[in-house]
């Protein structure tokens, strides 16, 4: 008669491989999460920025048409905005306005302006437009 012997527990290789393959799909979920965040804070960044053009223009309209480069800038609900937006760029005239942010990747920037305009770009300081 042949005994059968009863097997308990795992051997040291079938633990290592299992320890393996979760060491790979963490590492790849890893990496494919720092994409996600980087993709959030841009979002959070165009968003606010596009608040900002809706607060501006609730300012011009108490402002008699006007902006204004140093008071449309201190009215709390524009100034709460920008300071969610640490380091950009501004600069507003009587009849225009535009502020720019750099995005996650350090190179692109996020432009809006009082004409609509929503995009890649730069705020010029000298014309208050995104270029």
């Amino acid at each position: 008669m042949i005994k059968q012997m009863n097997k308990k527990g795992f051997t040291l290789i079938e633990l290592l491989v299992v320890i393996a393959i979760i060491g790979i799909l963490s590492g790849t979920v890893i990496v494919s999460m720092s994409g996600a965040q980087n993709s959030a804070h841009d979002a959070r960044i165009k968003s606010s920025l596009g608040q900002l053009r809706t607060a501006t223009e609730v300012y011009r309209f108490g402002n008699d048409g006007a902006y204004d480069n140093v008071g449309m800038w201190a009215e709390p609900s524009v100034a709460t905005l920008l300071s969610d937006l640490d380091s950009h760029t501004k600069h507003a005239t009587p009849t225009a306005w535009c502020v720019s942010k750099a995005l996650s990747d350090g190179i692109t920037n996020w432009c809006v302006s009082n004409v609509g305009t929503s995009g890649a770009g730069t705020c010029n300081t000298s014309s208050a437009a995104c270029e």
